[in-house]
């Protein structure tokens, strides 16, 4: 008996139940998972009707392991490897048994009547993808098709051939000798990949194994004996896709009143009322382009959905900027399916820090466990698999990955195919992520997938060139794009492009330009200008926030404040309270602070809203925090982000009547630092964060603006141009050498993104591409992504290293083959107290940074770096750099009490 599975079982498990194991799940995958769009569009990628596209599948996915079928896979089993009588042991070098497939698939696929000879055609395609179910793929070498017993002398020839003709040839009867498919496109190919790496990896899970020997293996290898196995895995594989969360999803029907618990506004009603019309064709990409605070993440749930019904394709992945912003998401496309969802409802957090966040996996239960209505299932919760679920909401990072070259991306793709895509604050991704955008949206198209972009302030040529990709994907390059309008929205598809503008509030944001002096340090001192602005609150109470450009200044800046508001002459009716929020906070004190804010400025905040209160932050807090402020005071930025740091200003009309006197008027202060002649000088950190062109534009625009004030809507499509425009040229900002240099940058950025992005299906002539040479994965979606994450522990008495009053978790024997594991509440513990820090911050570290040796092998705590810090001062060194670590101020390169 040849056995295609072992470890961790109570016997072998034949190679023959596996095969039909997979043929049953990927049958049982396109019956109760697959969404009608995405079946479409596996089925129009083979060139055949649905129907034979599941024979095909089903038939594809019985073969993945046929390499397996080869001697030195089989002696891996010792006990297995004796009843190998008549095998020949072949002593030859093994590349594996997913290369194995790759090599021996396309000449058996040929002689069934599969079109071959060139890379492109149907056996080549199946050998490929059916060899990459590991999630990366060999190219296609012609002597490899001709001779595969030549090329590759591990299959073994004699016994070892005729057994695996044996074994495809029943295959091939028991899921009904589907015809082979006229074509196998790039696109269809990725797809049909990523259907055979999830119907594998259902029925590899030990528990359906067990179940499966426990029930009754064949006791003979007849075509009767094992077409009884495969009826009984159809009747097992319907369970356990319930028990993976897979299903499918449906909405109860109604309007937009019956998807949110309020009329909708002029946005939301002119989407409600008019896509419909327009999506009736072929799905297309919607963008909305509003300003901030107008309901967009609303108007992207109820036009989505609208567009998802119409593909066939319900369910949304809802791809944000950071974790933060994933995090606060993921509450309201909570609130949205537990009113709308009927069937499979799964909901997943992506991003690598999901399994911390207590509304997705509360403390105390199991980290992949919810007691009370789950989320998802545990099987969801494991890696690579969160894009299957029907509803996920995460970093923009989990849906390019699908075209980054890399392993598994096909399975990604396949999760995001089957549902709408919806990308928020489309405008606060550099170049590099706007060219993996691009690519991804070129995929979409091509593969038919409804797509909603949102933003508040992004650039009239970027918009453009996003639907581009798109309809180029659909295979329409030629179709015009229309003029944005703002506030309004475009819909394209291959039968119509479409602009609709739409009625928004009209406001007055005015504008303050501040000038703050630069230091003897080469940082701005802003404690003139904050006296100045907010000597009315101290006084007369209000709630302001205060956006600095980096940590350490937004840390100091903090300190500044709340010594003056300390002092008695400061003193009003009632003394502020004062926050600080940024990036560099332990995980579970950030987010802590977090909801404090969101409970004392949100929508819902009423009795709670402080009378008096000053938040101090960096960027964290200027995209998807539904936070509202009655003045907001913001360092110099790119226009673009300035005017979304205004969108926190007056969000709300609920809090007008509480606004104090003197801030009744929607208003964004700018602190612009200068140097001793009055001019713009940037300061030196600055360059790191933003591009020093653009802080030029912004100042030069806001030095121009009529009367110091922006008509919101009316002027903020034009001024946001205005700063990134890349003509140039224009009277009030020339190009300089700080422009020439910000468009190298971006087309750098840009060239790179192409170096690590997959092809288009159209150019992809061999499936290879799509995982990249040598299966290597040096790239990532964020481009100069350095960083890394701390952990700050306390030595006892003892010389103990200790953390939240434990000591610091060291991994003890315990699990299979002798190997030390930590529990799910010690990683959880670790994880919790981690602080991510710049890679600068890492370089030379010493002895006193390495972490026990026992976490090298646990994913999460791999990676880490110990902090040890006194308990008396809350001092430690990074190799050789002195840092604090305090309640207030997180971690920081100066203590507290710091002046």
């Amino acid at each position: 008996m040849l056995w295609g599975k072992s470890r961790g079982l109570p016997g072998r498990y034949p190679l023959i139940c596996h095969l039909l194991d997979a043929a049953a799940a990927a049958e049982a995958l396109w019956d109760g998972y697959l969404s009608p769009g995405l079946r479409v569009s596996l089925a129009v990628g083979l060139g055949v009707d649905e129907g034979h596209a599941r024979q095909l599948m089903a038939y594809w996915a019985g073969m993945h392991d046929i390499g397996k079928c080869m001697s030195c896979f089989q002696v891996q089993d010792e006990n297995g490897s004796r009843e190998l009588v008549g095998y020949p042991e072949v002593e030859a070098e093994s590349k594996g048994h997913a290369f194995a497939a790759h090599v021996w698939l396309g000449k058996l696929l040929s002689s069934n009547g599969y079109k071959a000879g060139r890379k492109t055609s149907p056996a080549i395609r199946i050998a490929q993808l059916l060899g990459g179910h590991h999630g990366a793929f060999s190219s296609f070498n012609h002597r490899e098709f001709l001779d595969p017993l030549g090329s590759l002398p591990a299959l073994g020839g004699g016994r070892w051939e005729e057994q695996r003709q044996v074994i495809a040839a029943v295959v091939h009867e028991l899921t009904g000798y589907p015809e082979p498919p006229p074509q196998v496109s790039a696109a269809g190919g990725a797809l049909a990949c990523g259907l055979v790496i999830l119907a594998d990896w259902l029925v590899s899970q030990d528990a359906f194994l067990r179940a499966q020997i426990n029930t009754g293996l064949p006791e003979r290898g007849d075509v009767d004996s094992l077409g009884r196995h495969l009826a009984r895995s159809r009747a097992a594989t319907a369970g356990l896709l319930k028990e993976a969360g897979l299903g499918r999803l449906t909405f109860k029907p109604g309007g937009f009143s019956d998807d949110f618990p309020f009329q909708p506004n002029g946005l939301q009603r002119s989407i409600s009322e008019r896509l419909p019309a327009l999506i009736s064709g072929e799905p297309g990409l919607l963008l909305i382009m509003a300003p901030m605070g107008e309901g967009k993440t609303e108007a992207a749930l109820h036009g989505g959905r609208l567009m998802g019904e119409a593909a066939g394709m319900p369910g949304y992945f809802v791809g944000l900027p950071t974790m933060a912003t994933s995090d606060q998401m993921l509450r309201r496309v909570d609130d949205f399916r537990r009113r709308r969802v009927e069937g499979a409802d799964s909901l997943t957090l992506l991003h690598g820090m999901a399994w911390l966040n207590a509304a997705y996996s509360p403390e105390g239960d199991a980290v992949g466990v919810l007691t009370r209505d789950p989320m998802a299932s545990r099987w969801l919760r494991g890696s690579k698999r969160g894009l299957l679920a029907n509803l996920a909401v995460g970093t923009i990072d989990q849906a390019l990955l699908a075209v980054l070259r890399g392993r598994h991306n096909v399975l990604r793709m396949l999760g995001l195919v089957g549902k709408v895509l919806v990308i928020d604050e489309v405008h606060a991704y550099d170049a590099y992520m706007q060219g993996l955008l691009k690519v991804l949206l070129e995929w979409l198209g091509a593969l038919k997938v409804p797509v909603v972009l949102l933003s508040a302030t992004l650039p009239v040529a970027v918009g453009r060139r996003l639907a581009e990709a798109y309809l180029a994907g659909a295979g329409c390059r030629d179709r015009q794009v229309p003029e944005a309008v703002y506030p309004g929205w475009i819909y394209v598809s291959p039968q119509l492009a479409e602009a609709v503008p739409v009625e928004s509030r009209n406001r007055s944001l005015y504008v303050e330009t501040r000038r703050v002096p630069i230091d003897s340090d080469g940082r701005p001192d802003r404690s003139a200008a904050l006296r100045e602005v907010l000597g009315p609150l101290v006084r007369d109470g209000g709630c302001v926030a205060v956006i600095c450009n980096t940590v350490a200044e937004a840390q100091r800046t903090y300190l500044a404040l709340r010594e003056w508001t300390q002092q008695p002459e400061s003193q009003g009716a009632d003394a502020p309270v004062i926050r600080l929020l940024h990036s560099r906070f332990e995980a579970h004190r950030r987010e802590e602070i977090t909801q404090e804010m969101v409970g004392w400025f949100g929508k819902d905040a009423g009795d709670r809203r402080p009378r008096a209160a000053i938040l101090v932050a960096t960027q964290v807090i200027e995209q998807s925090l539904d936070l509202d402020f009655d003045v907001m005071v913001s360092d110099l930025a790119p226009i673009a982000l300035l005017l979304q740091r205004a969108g926190r200003c007056h969000r709300h009309t609920l809090h007008d009547p509480v606004r104090p006197a003197w801030a009744k008027d929607m208003r964004l202060v700018v602190l612009t630092p200068v140097d001793a002649q009055g001019t713009l000088d940037v300061p030196r950190a600055w360059p790191f964060v933003y591009p020093k062109a653009l802080l030029h534009r912004t100042h030069d625009a806001l030095a121009n603006l009529p009367g110091d004030v922006v008509a919101i809507p009316d002027a903020v499509q034009g001024l946001v141009d205005q700063v990134y425009d890349e003509s140039f040229g224009n009277e009030i900002s020339p190009i300089t050498d700080d422009d020439v240099e910000r468009l190298a940058d971006e087309q750098t950025k840009d060239l790179y993104a192409q170096m690590a992005a997959i092809p288009a299906p159209g150019r992809i002539d061999d499936l290879s591409q799509l995982s990249g040479d040598d299966f290597v994965n040096e790239f990532s979606t964020r481009l100069g992504a350095d960083s890394g994450r701390v952990v700050c522990c306390t030595p006892d008495t003892g010389g103990r290293l200790m953390l939240g009053g434990e000591e610091l978790p060291v991994a003890e024997a315990g699990g299979r083959d002798g190997r030390k594991w930590f529990t799910k509440e010690q990683v959880r513990l670790v994880m919790s107290n981690t602080v991510p820090v710049p890679g600068t911050w890492l370089r030379r570290l010493s002895s006193d940074n390495t972490a026990p040796p026992t976490w090298a092998d646990n994913p999460h705590l791999s990676d880490l770096v110990v902090i040890r810090v006194s308990d008396e001062h809350g001092s430690g060194r990074l190799g050789d750099r002195e840092v604090w670590l305090s309640k207030e101020l997180g971690l920081s390169e100066f203590p507290a009490t710091a002046d």
